[in-house]
């Protein structure tokens, strides 16, 4: 899998260089940040199969005690938050873009989803949750009309 940050304003990035990244990348970004800390937004895969939604999400570098999955409502909450030491950052980075070690996504789940079996597994980087559909909500296929 590959990751892409989008930049919508690519070419004036040639032209004007670092003044472009400091401008769009760190003053325009929709990184929260609080202390210091800035929240990442990690890329997530939702696939629908037949009978479960399996929602995976990108998430390097963590282990999976410090993630956090909570059910309220309708909502699903996904977030992490490591105690990344600031003094293990070398002095010659000159980018630093590697920072899931915070972040919150939520997402609405759809009555269709069995909430009781609900299952999470973080392995390689990657946290994949399988959301199991009610049986009433699983198709079963279509049904033949007969013509009178």
């Amino acid at each position: 899998m590959t990751l892409v940050k989008f930049k919508p304003f690519a070419p004036a990035q040639y032209l004007f260089g670092d003044l472009y990244d400091e401008l769009f990348n760190n003053y325009l970004s929709d990184s929260k940040t609080t202390t210091d800390k800035k929240y990442s937004h990690p890329a997530v895969n939702i696939i629908e199969e037949k009978d479960k939604y399996i929602l995976e999400l990108a998430a390097p570098g963590l282990n999976k005690e410090d993630i956090d999955i909570k059910l309220e409502d309708k909502e699903l909450i996904i977030s992490s938050k490591a105690d990344k030491n600031d003094e293990e950052i070398q002095e010659n980075f000159v980018r630093i873009e590697y920072n899931y070690d915070v972040f919150k996504r939520v997402f609405t789940i759809p009555e269709t989803v069995d909430t009781k079996s609900i299952d999470a597994k973080y392995k390689n980087g990657v946290l994949t949750l399988t959301l199991n559909k009610k049986e009433e909500a699983i198709k079963k296929g279509p049904i033949a009309i007969k013509v009178k």
